[in-house]
């Protein structure tokens, strides 16, 4: 990497940046062909406005283009939204995180209502939060949109062009086609664009013939959709249920929003529909979330806080947070409890109508028969890239790509065709769990550098490797690097050190104990030979900012020893961490030495250290199976959590993972005991006796 860098600079403080641009000069025949661009990067999002405002920044003239988000026959020439940011600002990031706020709000006016005793049963104090956090996520969204808008992007480079469409699409593969009946071009300075007409008054060109435009270099960035299966949208609208996503729960503006009226204003409803809802305390609107992802758990507590005496809000999913960590799923789970969601585990079948008294009734019908009634169904069910890259007619650029994966790109984020890349959650290199705006604004910038620079100035790779993954319920829920499972599938149980340290009975926790839950906690996991940092994960109300400090740490190579020399300010959110990591780091005399003594105590903790670690790898590391340690990290994964017909945990938490179980002869006991006498009635049971036996 350094030697990259170092090869990178020399190059650009030597040539001049003109000599490396792609030097569109005036063709004729038997030369070269000549383009309208330099690079065309398609998609307005994270990841396309940093690489086209970064290529615009070089010198390359470059045109960004984004689909217009307005369904155009029902909207004024002069009204059509022109907005940038993508999902982030407009559909989830920005407004889900203002209505986080409004419900954090919500729910400490109505805990000082609670203490002062005043009525916390009211349901119109339900509709004043709702409306409160639907208009402040409005006013955030115009916020963040006027610092995003297009006339100050486009007047910011004379290289830069925006181009808004409400369809776009490859004929070849170094051309795309706009659409003849809606396309408009701000800032046009490619001159070799033919056909383009000044609009009176306005500050943008009205294209209104089909434009071709060409450029030697694309860079996709069109993102991902949410997920909804046919059968569940044809079920609901059948049931003429609301079916919702975070595009259309958080979307502030444009024609065809439903969930206003549906959900954010609960004593109101659409003219057509039937009349609203009594919403007092035995007959509560209900609304159920699908999916136990971020995106579902964020918006189950904030529904729940904003309209507790109103509503209902049930979250149904196999696992909540199910690629974090059996401590975050285990107090992901008990904060939503703790503010009256019901969390049903179980996938859904479909959408079934029953008749109560006078009233037919939609009901959500999940794999084991079970039912649940709702009036607002929510889908959280995780994003594809596909929807968004279907109607670019990838084939006729030779460009390979599927549904789930996206665009098939290499380590350099370039695809198939040799001229286009793909950055963000269209890139086939993104896990899922590590698709993040502020990833995708990161891979934005380094597909540009594959585009523009040669290979032996590059990274050998252009996916972060430590992305932070932040649940912004209340208190956050945060991780990144390796957790507990991966850490034991690579080192085996025992290979590695680890501390999880509870908040509860913490100075800043008695401090802040009016609005901080009981369930934080700080976990660092560490190399059990170097120390060096492997991952974290961290429950508190500022975790995101605490994992922040590791995400550093894990760039860096640093180790324990390294956080624990860094004097933490108390009493701050971050010094649990620090306690933390001292505790790692003064594990023994060796970290001792190597901490807090000069240059020959470092050296002598380092031998010590290394011939101590050599010991153990000798007993236990490197000659633990494969097997074993696939064995280990799935039992580390998994869940046993406490039911009320076996009672396995009367001794431990709500839940531990098999793994924790697989070390307590009394639950063992119990379970075999229960598996004799034929009483076991959960699944989760069942599936620990059967992994136990493997």
């Amino acid at each position: 990497m350094a030697w990259n860098q170092c090869c990178c600079i020399l190059v650009l403080l030597l040539l001049p940046l003109n000599t490396i641009s792609f030097g569109l000069q005036p063709s004729t025949k038997g030369e070269k062909p000549k383009y309208d661009y330099d690079i065309i990067v398609i998609g307005a999002g994270a990841s396309g406005m940093l690489s086209a405002g970064t290529a615009s920044s070089f010198g390359y003239r470059t045109l960004l283009v984004e689909k217009i988000m307005a369904n155009n026959s029902t909207v004024e020439e002069e009204k059509i939204p022109f907005h940038v940011g993508g999902d982030c600002t407009n559909h989830a990031c920005v407004p889900s995180k203002a209505i986080r706020t409004a419900a954090h709000f919500a729910a400490a006016k109505k805990m000082m209502t609670m203490i002062t005793g005043g009525d916390t049963n009211n349901n119109d104090n339900d509709n004043d939060f709702l409306l409160l956090g639907r208009e402040h996520s409005k006013r955030t969204v115009e916020k963040v949109r006027g610092r995003e808008s297009v006339e100050r992007i486009a007047n910011s480079s004379p290289k830069l062009d925006l181009a808004f469409t409400n369809k776009v699409e490859f004929i070849s593969s170094n051309s795309i086609s706009l659409s003849a009946e809606y396309t408009y071009v701000f800032n046009t300075t490619a001159t070799s664009v033919n056909n383009l007409t000044k609009t009176t008054g306005n500050s943008y060109i009205r294209e209104t013939q089909e434009l071709h435009l060409s450029a030697k270099k694309f860079i996709i960035a069109t993102g991902a959709n949410p997920i909804v299966p046919p059968p569940i949208a044809k079920a609901a609208e059948e049931a003429n249920v609301p079916l919702l996503t975070y595009k259309t729960l958080y979307r502030p503006d444009g024609p065809g929003i439903i969930s206003d009226e549906c959900l954010w204003n609960i004593q109101s409803s659409p003219s057509s529909s039937p009349p609203p809802r009594d919403t007092s305390r035995n007959n509560k609107k209900r609304i159920v979330i699908v999916g136990g992802g971020p995106f579902g758990v964020e918006i189950s507590q904030s529904l729940a806080r904003l309209s507790k005496n109103s509503t209902t809000v049930s979250l149904v999913c196999p696992s909540v947070l199910p690629s974090e960590d059996v401590a975050a799923r285990f107090a992901a789970r008990e904060l939503l409890k703790e503010d009256g969601v019901n969390i049903m585990r179980g996938r859904v079948v479909d959408i079934v109508s029953k008749k109560k008294s006078q009233e037919t009734v939609a009901h959500l019908l999940l794999h084991d028969n079970t039912t649940i009634p709702l009036d607002v169904l929510i889908l959280a069910l995780g994003r594809k890239p596909g929807s968004s890259l279907e109607e670019l007619n990838l084939e006729k650029a030779g460009v390979k790509w599927t549904n789930d994966d996206g665009i098939h790109v290499n380590s350099r984020l370039r695809s198939s065709n040799k001229n286009i890349y793909a950055a963000g959650d269209c890139a086939s290199s993104v896990d899922a769990r590590d698709r993040r705006a502020v990833h995708a604004g990161w891979m934005g910038y380094r597909a540009l550098q594959s585009a523009v620079f040669p290979r032996i100035l590059l990274p050998n790779d252009n996916v972060h490797p430590f992305v932070p993954r932040v649940t912004f319920v209340d208190p956050e829920i945060a991780s990144i690097g390796m957790t507990r499972a991966e850490c034991i599938l690579k080192y085996g149980d025992g290979g590695f050190l680890y501390v999880k340290a509870d908040e509860v009975g913490t100075d800043r926790a008695d401090i802040d104990a009016l609005e901080r839950s009981p369930f934080g906690f700080v976990e660092l996991r560490v190399s059990s030979n170097t120390g060096r940092i492997l991952g974290a994960t961290v429950c508190s109300p500022h975790a995101a900012e605490v994992i922040n400090e590791i995400g550093l740490a894990l760039m860096h190579r640093l180790t324990c020893r390294d956080i624990a020399k860094s004097l933490h300010a108390y009493p701050s959110h971050g010094y649990l961490m620090y306690r933390v990591a001292l505790s790692l780091a003064y594990k023994d005399e060796w970290g001792l030495l190597s901490t807090s003594c000069g240059p020959i105590g470092k050296l002598v903790g380092f031998l010590g250290r290394t011939l101590s670690s050599g010991v153990n790898i000798m007993k236990r590391q490197r000659f633990i199976s494969k097997k074993r340690r696939q064995w280990e990290a799935i039992g580390a994964e998994l869940e046993l959590m406490n039911e009320e017909s076996t009672n396995l945990l009367s001794n431990s938490p709500g839940c531990v993972s098999f793994l924790e179980a697989s070390k307590d002869s009394k639950i063992i006991d119990i379970a075999r005991k229960l598996q004799q006498d034929d009483l076991i009635e959960d699944e989760t049971t069942v599936d620990f006796l059967q992994w136990l036996d493997k």
